[in-house]
């Protein structure tokens, strides 16, 4: 070796490469000499290469720590917990192993590599040990009313924290729904069903048992019945759809008096020949346990169609008086008239009575009067208006006669008409001695000069 010439030889920081036999050479000017043979053994300490890594796992399942080493051989082992040697020979290898991992051997784990060189202690690794979550108690039904408020809750009552929540309907994730506890306000039909949570934690998850929510739906019409107009007999019906929890029920009132009878506690009011009694204003009311609901008001219109109670009688009248025939008419108001003469209407003549004035020969005939409504219309009986010439009779009354004012006689006549009064001294010859205008049907006249002739004959001639 260069440099190896003195009775000691030093080596310092010692490698591996230097291990081997040693001798030495002794020379003086005699002669020289060998040394025997020794060896120098070079220990590397232990130095590890790969440590053991934290570990989480979920209780009972199994787990194991190793580590890497190198160094001269041969290499010891001893692991330690939580800074207390662990026993048996498991623990003494390069891998510790626990078959069924429990919360106590959760902690700090390190291990103690040794050899001829030395000692080195790994870093520590931690074993977690994660206890699965568990629900306390049985699940619980609710039911409530729609509209109301709903709660569920789960209490748990073993497991390592920390613990997340997922609540679902019928088996679908509600959208944050993610507490230990959730609260439904306002509840609708649509969120009845089945309900579970998912409780999860590092060492697993459970769901809890199915809690059932009832929601009892008050009634509600979904359909309102509408009015409708008939004719007297016809039939009619209402009709209302409603929805809501069973078992539903059915009032129909009319003006506001509950209707009896069975067929006024269905969901349609029938009526199979609808008469007046029936028309008015009708409601439905709907309610099962949970409320009641109040339909919108219909009306039913019982149109009577138009019909005469008293017809029209023939009339027979004299020469330019007056004549008028009337009929009583029922039926649903308004009740229009059109009267009509041998067959065409007449203008003007569309009121329950029909008065004609200064008749004529020509409106002598048949009449008849159509009455009409809504619900139709009918046709009176046909009479007739009989047109005599009028018959002119005169009087002379007690009280009459020659008086000193002159000859008195009465005469009738229709009202209305002039009259021609006429005398004679031969029945040849007729004098037209005064006009009048009948104002009323008994007439008297006074001839004043009738006393001038010795005899006088009167006559009347209506002009």
């Amino acid at each position: 070796m260069s440099g190896a010439t003195n009775a000691t030889l030093s080596l310092t920081n010692v490698q591996t490469n230097q291990a081997g036999i040693y001798a030495v050479l002794v020379t003086n000017a005699y002669g020289s000499v060998t040394s025997s043979n020794v060896m120098l053994t070079v220990y590397v300490p232990p130095t590890i290469t790969a440590q053991p890594l934290s570990q989480g796992v979920t209780q009972g399942q199994p787990v194991s720590f190793s580590v890497v080493a190198s160094g001269s051989s041969p290499l010891a082992y001893q692991w330690y917990f939580n800074g207390s040697s662990i026993g048996g020979a498991g623990a003494q290898s390069s891998t510790y192993a626990i078959n069924n991992a429990g919360t106590g051997q959760a902690g700090n784990y390190t291990v103690v590599v040794t050899n001829a060189g030395g000692s080195v202690t790994s870093l520590v690794a931690v074993l977690a040990v994660y206890v699965p979550p568990q629900i306390q108690g049985l699940p619980a039904n609710l039911t409530v009313t729609q509209g109301q408020t709903a709660s569920f809750s789960v209490t748990v009552n073993n497991g390592t924290a920390p613990f997340s929540y997922q609540w679902n309907l019928n088996g679908t994730a509600l959208g944050g729904a993610t507490n230990a506890a959730l609260t439904l306000t306002n509840v609708q039909a649509s969120q009845a069903g089945s309900y579970t949570v998912v409780v999860t934690n590092f060492g697993g998850c459970v769901t809890s048992g199915v809690e059932t929510l009832t929601v009892n739906v008050p009634a509600a019409i979904t359909t309102q019945p509408q009015s409708q107009t008939v004719l007297l007999g016809q039939s009619a019906s209402f009709s209302v759809a409603a929805s809501g929890t069973p078992n539903l029920k059915y009032q129909w009132y009319l003006n506001g008096s509950s209707l009896g009878g069975g067929a006024a506690q269905n969901p349609t009011l029938t009526f199979s020949a609808a008469g007046t009694n029936n028309a008015g204003n009708y409601t439905v009311v709907v309610n099962n346990n949970y409320g009641s609901a109040t339909s919108a008001v219909v009306t039913l219109t019982v149109n009577v169609p138009a019909a005469i109670t008293t017809q029209p009688g023939s009339q027979t009248v004299a020469l330019r008086q007056s004549a008028s025939f009337s009929v009583v008419a029922a039926g649903t108001p308004p009740l229009s008239y059109q009267w009509s003469f041998s067959g065409s209407p007449l203008s003007g003549a569309t009121n329950a009575a029909l008065s004609l004035t200064n008749v004529w020969t020509n409106s002598a005939g048949s009449y008849l009067v159509v009455v009409t409504n809504i619900a139709g219309s009918v046709t009176s009986s046909v009479v007739s208006l009989t047109v005599t010439n009028p018959v002119i009779a005169l009087s002379v009354p007690g009280g009459a006669g020659m008086t000193p004012a002159g000859f008195t006689f009465h005469f009738s006549a229709p009202v209305g008409v002039t009259c021609v009064i006429l005398s004679s001294t031969d029945l040849q010859a007729w004098t037209p001695i005064a006009t009048n205008v009948a104002t009323e049907a008994g007439v008297i006249f006074t001839d004043s000069a009738a006393a001038n002739f010795p005899v006088r004959v009167y006559r009347v001639v209506i002009q």
